[in-house]
């Protein structure tokens, strides 16, 4: 499995905080040095948690259960992937 560069950590992380205030990407987290993978984190109502992980054409956004289910080439693209995961049926859960 490719690992996350330090640009990359960097790069997420300046994509994130370029996000408005109520956005529903609401955190990450990456353990290691370097990273395998970087948790992706949205509001309840729109899902918990997403592996991301490292590929060589760009990344691989996995669901609840760590199966890949969305491909990115840029880190924009990533950032249409997250947003393009529905939301959870059950209102009031943000």
């Amino acid at each position: 499995m490719l690992r996350f560069s330090p640009e990359d950590i960097d790069a997420i992380d300046q994509l994130w905080r370029s996000l408005p205030p109520g956005h529903m990407w609401t955190g990450w987290a990456a353990v290691g040095q370097p990273p395998e993978t970087v948790w992706i984190y949205r509001s309840r109502a729109h899902w918990r948690r997403f592996p991301l992980t490292r590929t060589k054409a760009g990344y691989a956004l996995g669901d609840d259960q760590g199966r890949p289910f969305r491909e990115a080439a840029t880190l924009e693209d990533l950032l249409a992937a997250v947003e393009a995961v529905p939301r959870l049926r059950v209102a009031d859960q943000d």
